[in-house]
Formats: C-alpha cells, sequence, structure tokens
C-alpha cells in the first residue's frame, strides 16, 4: 500500500531524475526526514516518477516490485550520489567511497547499452526509458547522476539558499544563477523578508 505521507511529500525540482532520487530524504539540516521508509515507497517513487515496466505488445505496464534488501541498496545509492553532490558543491573532494557504491550501479548499465534513434534523419542518443525491473530503475538512476558528476555539469549542481532548506537541484538556467530549489516556494519566502527588511528599515 502506498505510503500517505511520502505521496504527500515528494518534491520534483530537481531537474535530473537522481537529483528528485537524493531529494526523497527531506529537511537534511534538520537531521532528515526519510521519505523511503518501506519497499512500497520506493515502489511508489518509481510510479510518480513515471517509471514503470516496459510492457510486452499489448499489456499494460506494471508498478515496479522492492523488496527490503533492494530498498537498502537504494538508500546506499542515494547517499552516495548526495556525498558526491555535497562534495561538488563545496569544492571538497569527491569521496572515493561514494564513487564505489555508483561505479557498482554502473556496472548493471552494460545489460541496458544506450542506443542511436534516428528521426528525421538526424540521431538521438536514447537511453532505456522503461525499465524491466527496480534494479534496472535504479541503475539508471546511477548512470543519470554518473552523467553530471563526471563532466563539467556537475557545476550546475547546487544546493537551495533558502533559510533551512537542503534541496539539492540541477540548476538549468543559462546563465546558471538559480539561487533555490523552487521561486514558488524558497524563492517567494526570500524575496518577502527581503521586503520586510527593507520596509522596517528607517
Amino acid at each position: 500500500m502506498e505510503s500517505r505521507q511520502s505521496s504527500r511529500d515528494w518534491v520534483w525540482y530537481g531537474g535530473r531524475p537522481s537529483v528528485d532520487f537524493v531529494n526523497t530524504l527531506r529537511d537534511r539540516y534538520r537531521g532528515g526526514r526519510e521519505l523511503l521508509l518501506e519497499p512500497d515507497d520506493l515502489t511508489a517513487w518509481f510510479a510518480a516518477a513515471g517509471q514503470h515496466t516496459a510492457p510486452p505488445a499489448g499489456d499494460p505496464a506494471e508498478r515496479l516490485a522492492v523488496d527490503e534488501e533492494l530498498l537498502a541498496r537504494a538508500v546506499r545509492l542515494r547517499e552516495a550520489v548526495d556525498d558526491g553532490l555535497r562534495a561538488v558543491v563545496d569544492g571538497t573532494r569527491f569521496p572515493v567511497e561514494a564513487a564505489e557504491v555508483i561505479n557498482t550501479w554502473l556496472a548493471r548499465a552494460a545489460d541496458h547499452p544506450p542506443r542511436l534513434a534516428v528521426h528525421d534523419g538526424l540521431p538521438t542518443l536514447r537511453h532505456t526509458r522503461r525499465p524491466a525491473d527496480a534494479t534496472t530503475a535504479l541503475t539508471l538512476i546511477a548512470v543519470d547522476a554518473a552523467e553530471i558528476l563526471g563532466s563539467e555539469d556537475r557545476r550546475r549542481l547546487k544546493i537551495c539558499t533558502g533559510n533551512g532548506c537542503s534541496g539539492r537541484y540541477y540548476d538549468k538556467s543559462p546563465a546558471c544563477r538559480r539561487r533555490w530549489c523552487s521561486m514558488s516556494g524558497c524563492g517567494n519566502r526570500a524575496k518577502a523578508a527581503q521586503h520586510r527588511q527593507r520596509t522596517a528599515a528607517p
């Protein structure tokens, strides 16, 4: 059964699948609020993220099944990605342990290689979009994280500057100057606080 709490609290401002996955641990600055408490929570997150099994022709897609062991491995992957993200944001050495965890998942990617799809005479690189199972879905998250962390795109990884917020996001803005997880949330609160300070000043 889907966890009512987690279904309400998913956030999608991360900008990339791996960053949205990192945000399944909320309120990190306040000790953390875990949204993946049981296997059904991860199954529900996959469904909310649009990850379903690749159905045979004519059959509907199914939700990705997760057990306790896979949930524990998923959480280790999530925290490894976040360790790497924080190292990038802080400008510190990338943790070897995080790279090892991510590399363990990347080793599975060879079973689901990307392909060039040709449309209107132009090639497009396509990764597997509908995983066969939950393990494949997590492998694709690891691939997404590695593509960011292992390239110049890493400079677009950020942590929200909102007061007390710990939201992680991938900055897609052209000038890479985004400051908040979302304008409707932390952005509006920051602007409102600035307005109060200006109007209260003598």
